[in-house]
């Protein structure tokens, strides 16, 4: 039986996001119905480029209202819903379009969302929702609920959940930000509390609102209140377990949090992502044997069902990633090494582990020509495996190794701001003060880091002894063009030359817990300790007399362990414990090195 397919989205703004979705379904329907809410961008005339039938909807605070309305104007079989910034996954469509040949009437489809959370699109960062997709036309469908509405039917409806994926674009924080869409959400929802003062359904999705802008205290008050009623036939109701438990979990309560998992399992025992927080918390709690426990169930279990399924990757390359991390705090470089590789097989664009694996051939001192063969046996995109490898080296002290990826990239593609910042930091650290210079000189002033290379050019100055070019160079910048975080590095830099042409300093801070200025100070230090200037760098340990931050001790400690000066770290952290009473964990452990 041939089955006709109308799309149905409700729009606004959506002029970025519109070419890729309509792009990934104009060969998979038969009909785009596209309901516009106010757009003042080229969202229609994309739309009616694709060949959609656009209407237009007064925006009322109810997106029922609205999806209702796109559902009135369809006018085939079956009717697809989908949203401007989502995209029908690629690989998929061949099971969908099978699908289509064989609906059954009663039946509502849910297709899985999968949706990019954080500032990247990255398919290691995502979140997982079932949700309803493709119902049949005049069967009595409609949506309920001003905001996060839900599909109803009079009739009795056969939900089925098939293996369908569709890519979510709108929790990019760009696309947040942009729509201000939590302010939004939350007004509307405190609207619906007030009038609907007994549904809970409002109180969770008030909670989300208040999750994603990370007020944890919120955010709990409202699942909490959810939980006075719980119900776990609720379909959201997993997804409330593992919300408490993850508030819990970000404000360090973590026994609370081990309650909530354990109550879960016991509703809900294929919950996977409750076994993987469980690890997360016995690792935070130092309990590595209960930890891989868990991380290993994790594996075990495999992927949760459909229904319970939110975190991706917690029962494959997440889990081999944590207990890569665990078996690396009790020194057992090699299990963590076969974790990491395992990570890597499950989703080689997840980098985390490769990072882990460069720390642990430092830490066992493999030969740079080893290291380096074996760290490019994981990659086959060259030339742009080069710039991961520079950062990997960089990041673990190779500064040498660093640059030389980065020149064997260099060679073959043309460098970008970020990577020419980056390799003038490789410069700075590889002692090659005069090419850095020369370097830097080629900037120009509109480079995103011109700033940046400036004050590098000034440290290099100092370092071969030209005070007074460092003077000149610091006097260059015009400070009414900086930001407040920018400003503060300057006057930095500007107390750092006053030492060292001999003129009086001045105080930076003196809020004790005000750390503003304390990570360009030890930016400095590092430089200097790297190529080592130790002259200079003990003259430039007066600028901490500059700030009141009572953290600089234990810094300096670690500073000093981080480049094998063992005695004088173990030396600071004591002074941190005895002037400030200040020592963390990292701190505990170098003194017990």
């Amino acid at each position: 039986m041939s089955n006709e397919i109308s799309v149905c989205m409700i729009v606004k703004d959506e002029e970025e996001n519109l070419p890729r979705c309509l792009e990934s379904i104009k060969d998979l329907v038969d009909e785009m119905i596209i309901v516009d809410t106010g757009s003042k961008d080229r969202t229609v005339e994309i739309a009616k480029n694709y060949g959609a039938k656009v209407y237009y909807f007064k925006w009322c605070n109810d997106f029922s209202a609205a999806r209702n309305e796109s559902l009135k104007y369809a006018t085939k079989d079956w009717i697809l819903i989908m949203d401007g910034d989502d995209e029908f996954c690629s690989e998929d469509k061949g099971k969908f379009k099978e699908l289509v040949t064989n609906l059954k009437d009663n039946t509502l489809y849910y297709f899985e969302t999968l949706s990019y959370i954080g500032s990247i699109k990255k398919s290691f960062n995502m979140g997982s929702n079932l949700n309803p997709r493709l119902f049949k036309n005049n069967y009595g469908y409609y949506y309920e609920g001003e905001i996060h509405n839900q599909l109803k039917n009079l009739n009795h409806i056969n939900a089925k959940t098939e293996d369908i994926r569709i890519y979510h674009y709108g929790y990019l924080q760009k696309n947040v930000i942009k729509k201000d869409k939590r302010n939004r959400n939350i007004k509307i929802l405190k609207e619906l509390i007030k009038k609907e003062p007994q549904n809970k359904f409002h109180y969770f999705n008030l909670g989300n609102e208040y999750c994603a802008i990370k007020q944890h205290e919120k955010a709990l008050e409202c699942f909490y209140e959810v939980c006075k009623e719980f119900n776990p036939k609720r379909a959201y109701s997993p997804k409330l377990i593992l919300r408490v438990v993850m508030m819990n979990y970000m404000l360090k309560r973590f026994d609370e949090a081990l309650k909530f998992i354990n109550i879960g399992i016991s509703y809900y025992p294929k919950f996977t992502d409750l076994y993987y927080y469980r690890g997360v918390i016995y690792d935070m709690q130092n309990k590595p044997t209960l930890s891989i426990r868990a991380f290993e169930k994790c594996v075990e279990m495999g992927e949760a069902p459909p229904n319970l399924k939110n975190i991706c990757g917690v029962e494959g390359f997440l889990a081999y990633d944590s207990l890569s991390k665990v078996y690396l705090k009790i020194k057992d470089y090699d299990k963590s090494y076969m974790y990491c590789n395992k990570a890597i097989k499950c989703k080689p664009d997840y980098l985390s582990p490769l990072y882990r694996i460069a720390h642990i051939f430092k830490l066992k001192k493999t030969p740079i020509n080893e290291f380096k063969k074996k760290i490019e046996s994981f990659f086959k995109d060259f030339p742009k495996a080069y710039v991961v490898a520079a950062d990997l080296f960089y990041k673990e002290g190779y500064y040498e190794t660093a640059l030389e990826y980065l020149e064997k990239y260099e060679s073959e593609k043309e460098l970008s701001e970020q990577l020419k910042f980056f390799k003038g930091k490789c410069l700075m650290r590889t002692s090659q003060f005069d090419k850095c210079i020369k370097y830097s000189d080629t900037i120009p002033k509109n480079n995103l880091y011109y700033f940046q290379f400036l004050l590098y050019k000034v440290i290099c100055f100092i370092i071969i002894d030209k005070n007074d070019l460092a003077l000149v160079t610091i006097n260059q910048i015009n400070e009414n063009n900086l930001s407040n975080k920018d400003k503060k590095t300057l006057q930095v830099y500007k107390q750092l030359v006053n030492l060292f042409i001999g003129k009086p300093t001045a105080i930076l801070s003196q809020d004790e817990n005000k750390q503003d200025y304390t990570t360009f100070i030890f930016e400095i230090c590092e430089i200097l300790l790297i190529n080592k200037q130790f002259d200079k760098f003990e003259k430039s340990l007066n600028l901490l007399n500059l700030i009141s931050d009572k953290s600089v001790l234990l810094k300096l400690g670690k500073l000093y362990y981080k480049y094998e000066y063992i005695d004088m770290a173990k030396k600071e952290i004591i002074r941190s414990i005895k002037m400030f009473d200040v020592i963390d964990e990292k701190g505990i452990d170098i003194l017990k090195a």
